[in-house]
């Protein structure tokens, strides 16, 4: 599944963005992800109006499947912004994760400081 991953987790979910439609799935051996065209930029026209413009390229579904381009255009520009601006809300959610946990360790090393200096 080379291509799929990255993707999947980076957007984690199925959405819809102007004219590209993400696609994010999963079988049993891991992650699915494809990303389609619609003739407008709401999610009524979802269906066979449709088309696949990044899916897998090569190999066998479900097992050696390899992710890419299927069709070239300016969808790939655009779908580039959508993977950093992804990529820059997920720094900034990992950030304030990390920022927590911090926050919380220090809280319990307090906490159990306290606890021991007054045995």
């Amino acid at each position: 599944m080379k291509g799929a991953r990255e993707y999947a987790e980076l957007f984690r979910e199925s959405q819809q963005h102007g004219k590209i439609y993400i696609k994010v799935g999963s079988h049993a051996r891991g992650k699915t992800f494809q990303v389609y065209v619609t003739p407008t930029d709401c999610a009524v026209c979802l269906g066979s109006d449709m088309v696949e413009v990044y899916g897998i390229t090569s190999g066998q579904p479900g097992w050696t499947e390899t992710y890419g381009w299927l069709h070239r255009g300016p969808w790939e520009d655009d779908f580039a912004r959508l993977v950093e601006e992804a990529k820059t809300l997920k720094m900034v959610i990992d950030a304030a994760d990390k920022a927590r946990k911090d926050t919380l360790a220090e809280e319990e090393e307090a906490r159990i400081k306290s606890l021991l200096s007054a045995y």
